[in-house]
């Protein structure tokens, strides 16, 4: 299960990458050639009306997948002067608590997830360029990204829950 979850985080961490890099690619390209028809040097017709929709698509899936990754090495903002206060036991406690929590919130975003999804199909919701890109791909990013770090919590848990140790404390990438 480890391996299986280690691969499934680098394999993130490049489409994360990966969506990025397109986006800024796009980004350039779109900027590049609204100066270019500005100065008269190209046609507008080289100018891409659907660059924007593809990066908020993009930015949102790199977005949802790299919380996930962010979870998974417990690097997200928590109540650290609170947590210090406790012994181990109370700490091991916390931390199991605030796992079973995570996974309820996970659970929820999933199935709320799927709903949106499904409304997007079931309506065929479309963007309004040429691309005319379904709304449900953009939808899809968070049950999609929630199964991910549901998949990740639960990793820690059972690290936890068998060795005792934190995520937090411990060098689970």
């Amino acid at each position: 299960m480890s391996q299986a979850i280690a691969f499934l985080d680098r394999l993130i961490g490049w489409i994360a990458a990966a969506a990025l890099g397109i986006t800024f690619v796009l980004l350039v390209y779109n900027v590049a050639t609204r100066y270019l028809i500005s100065f008269g040097w190209v046609s507008p017709s080289v100018q891409l009306n659907w660059v924007f929709e593809i990066c908020v698509f993009m930015l949102v899936w790199a977005v949802l997948l790299g919380v996930a990754r962010i979870e998974k090495r417990a690097q997200h903002i928590r109540v650290d002067f609170l947590y210090n206060k406790f012994g181990p036991k109370g700490r091991l406690i916390t931390e199991l608590f605030a796992l079973v929590f995570a996974m309820g919130v996970a659970v929820f975003f999933i199935r709320s997830g799927q709903i949106v999804v499904q409304d997007a199909i079931l309506w065929d919701e479309r963007s309004e360029t040429t691309l005319r890109t379904p709304f449900w791909i953009l939808y899809s990013a968070l049950p999609v990204g929630f199964i991910v770090h549901l998949l990740f919590i639960v990793e820690r848990f059972r690290v936890l829950v068998t060795t005792g140790e934190s995520a937090k404390h411990s060098s689970l990438d």
